[in-house]
């Protein structure tokens, strides 16, 4: 071959790479611009339009296709037109090289064994377990939700509303190992997530990743805070540029403001205190946003302000002696939110015009049962979380021996509550406390106490917005707490059985750093945990004296006869002797039972299994000291995930022979043996993630004129 038949085939080579190299940079825009119309705009039957160009023009790179074919037929099932299954099917026919494709198409029609997502509109359940959380937002499509695993290894998580599947995008392979995810937010292009990140040096920051992608995605930290302080992103401006931002202070105050994403700098807005916000949105021009706020100490009441992002004007929109909650921001400039006003949970919009709201309030859903928003798409549809099932506190006759709760054709105490349970005995049997926390578990939190010789219950006053895991006093005279005031500071209090009347133990700045306050036998002192950079120390306090002495330290890192790994819960035993301890071994991998002599010496395993698979909340001693119960399980969903164990002094760990897959939030064994109380859910178990639809009226008359 000729030099000169060399340089034509190297030219021509050299064409076909730039030809095909802009054809697939054209092909990209295209879907660039397809997925703005679609997610940005919210304009279903125009995106479907340019989704099927691309899959037409561009045919030859497969790829690409397929992928158009994919995005179309969601766009078909979002609308509720049957068009959705014909081009799935198309996408199996024709496609059948896009192995990737054609699974997701092959799952939403329900082939292979695979259960299909109905192609339906209208409100329905999206996502129903005990994984389901509400730390999280959906993606703009309305396909994808984010969320924390508290029930698993911590990490932030990646929801597949539509595939039914979840991926990590942190990258704790053990309980907490490298911290824990909290709060996060996707960008409205769906491209990003913001998520609030917890370190095991206790300090707070926010992080960017890609949304998408194989692997868990590398972040950019873009700021961090003080010990004790956190940032918590609640929604991006529509450019993509801003977050906003909680911050909150450790003397308890908080700061509204915008924060860059590019270099994390804020831009402060307002000052507040220590009441914090429950949701703030940006406006579809992205000039203002929209935030609810709780009046002063009055928890059944709170107020909507819309604020300028120049902090240059703020006007209250929505302001009456309810409840109202901030639920989402129409593109028409409708603001969405939920009011108690009518003695129902129901949802209203009220429009918003240069930040003032432009007439009254109109109803837009009645009774919607959830005040917590996960989200509004701009196709109008709105994400909301709620309890799965009604939760109820019970106690049951139990028989020890055989590891079974008795039929004893009804049950001896049964009370309906709006969530946690958490019921303890006191240490002689003739009193049983419990809380109910509102829908979604954060407060404000009601204080019960069943009586065992009257049957009936009795509501505790108290001072505190919220509280967990309570335990009565060896003559039940007083109730020990962690808890948070209706100030926001969190510690540990004691409250008057019979007055009320609630004083702080111990102060701390964060709520991990100081936890399971428990009774001595003698009701003389409080001994509870507290983080000490690695170390974990159990104090005593003495109620009369209030000297705080350290009854053992351990190091979670390192080996020794005192290393009992990173401790999750603890509980002492009746007797006052021994302490157990649920540890986390971060270097073996393992989740450990162990017990510890409270007069000194070298920890005692129990029982050793799967990381995160034993409850470092949900366990109990037996009334002779002679073992503990405690809940097993897994980070999974499944209902039979859930197990009880009793796990002897001297003798092996066994299986108890009870249904614990409705059980909600812990359990506890009467001192004589005899019955256990349970928190128990009346249905499905978890919670659920419902998408509205149909309550705008613009969205419905949209509706209704695309199905025609």
């Amino acid at each position: 071959m000729t030099i000169r038949s060399l340089w034509l085939v190297a030219a021509l080579a050299s064409a076909l790479t730039v030809g095909t190299a802009a054809q697939t940079t054209s092909a990209k825009t295209a879907m660039e611009a397809a997925r703005k119309t679609e997610v940005v705009d919210g304009d279903l039957r125009a995106a479907i339009k340019q989704y099927a160009a691309i899959a037409d023009k561009f045919k030859a790179d497969r790829g690409i296709a397929a992928d158009a074919l994919l995005r179309m037929a969601e766009c078909y099932q979002k609308l509720g037109d049957a068009q959705a299954r014909e081009t799935y099917q198309r996408l199996i026919r024709d496609f059948g090289d896009q192995k990737e494709a054609v699974a997701v198409a092959r799952m939403r029609l329900g082939v292979g064994g695979s259960t299909a997502v109905a192609v339906a509109k209208g409100d329905r359940a999206v996502w129903t377990g005990r994984d389901v959380d509400l730390f999280g937002t959906v993606s703009p499509d309305g396909r994808y939700l984010t969320y924390v695993d508290w029930g698993g290894l911590e990490n932030v998580m990646l929801r597949d509303l539509v595939g039914g599947t979840s991926r990590p995008l942190t990258n704790n392979t053990t309980v907490g190992e490298f911290g824990l995810g909290e709060w996060s937010a996707i960008s409205r292009d769906g491209e990003q997530v913001a998520y609030e990140w917890i370190g095991l040096d206790r300090k707070d920051e926010l992080r960017i990743a890609p949304l998408h992608g194989p692997g868990v995605p590398a972040f950019r930290r873009i700021r961090q805070v003080d010990p004790g302080e956190s940032v918590r992103p609640f929604d991006w401006s529509p450019d993509g540029k801003w977050l906003a931002v909680l911050i909150e202070r450790t003397d308890r105050s908080s700061q509204i403001g915008i924060m860059s994403v590019q270099d994390g700098s804020l831009r402060p807005l307002k000052s507040i205190d220590w009441r914090g916000v429950n949701k703030m949105v940006f406006s579809p021009d992205g000039r203002f946003i929209a935030y609810d706020i709780i009046d002063g100490e009055a928890r059944d009441r709170a107020r909507i302000y819309v604020m300028a992002v120049d902090a240059s004007r703020e006007v209250a929109v929505v302001d009456d002696a309810s409840r109202n909650n901030v639920m989402g921001w129409a593109p028409d400039g409708r603001l969405v939110f939920a009011s108690d006003r009518t003695g129902t949970r129901s949802l209203w919009t009220v429009r918003v015009e240069d930040g003032r709201a432009k007439g009254e309030p109109r109803l837009a859903k009645e009774n919607v049962g959830s005040t917590w928003s996960l989200g509004l798409t701009p196709t109008g549809t709105l994400y909301v979380w709620q309890p799965a099932s009604t939760t109820y506190v019970r106690v049951a006759p139990f028989e020890f021996a055989s590891g079974r709760l008795i039929d004893s054709g009804g049950a001896t105490f049964q009370r309906f509550i709006e969530s946690r349970g958490r019921p303890s005995w006191s240490a002689d049997a003739r009193h049983l406390v419990y809380i109910s926390c509102g829908t979604a578990g954060g407060g404000p939190c009601t204080l019960f106490v069943h009586s065992t010789e009257t049957g009936g219950v009795r509501q505790i006053p108290h001072a505190l917005g919220y509280l967990a895991f309570p335990r009565l006093a060896p003559d039940a005279h007083a109730i020990v707490t962690n808890g948070r005031d209706l100030k926001g500071r969190d510690g540990i209090y004691l409250i008057d059985a019979a007055t009320g009347q609630t004083s702080l133990i111990t102060a701390f700045v964060n709520p991990t750093q100081s936890r399971n306050p428990e009774w001595s036998s003698d009701g003389r002192a409080i001994l509870y945990l507290e983080d000490h950079d690695r170390d974990t120390v159990l104090l005593r306090r003495d109620i009369a004296s209030s000297e705080i002495t350290e009854v053992f330290r351990t190091d979670g890192r390192t080996a020794g006869s005192a290393a009992v790994g990173r401790i999750r819960g603890m509980r002492l035993s009746p007797d006052g002797r021994l302490v157990g301890l649920v540890r986390e071994d971060p270097d073996r991998k393992v989740s450990t039972f162990v017990v510890m002599p409270l007069s000194g010496g070298a920890p005692r395993v129990l029982l050793e299994t799967s990381p995160s698979s034993l409850s470092g909340m949900y366990f109990q001693w037996m009334p002779d000291s002679s073992g503990v119960t405690i809940e097993k399980g897994g980070p999974s969903t499944a209902e039979a995930a859930i197990e009880v164990w009793h796990l002897p002094l001297n003798a092996p760990a066994r299986k108890l022979d009870i249904d614990a897959r409705f059980w909600g939030e812990g359990f506890s064994v009467r001192p004589d043996g005899r019955q256990i109380a349970f928190a128990a859910q009346a249905g499905a178990p978890g919670a659920e993630v419902w998408a509205l639809e149909n309550f705008l009226p613009a969205q419905a008359s949209t509706r209704q004129s695309a199905g025609k």
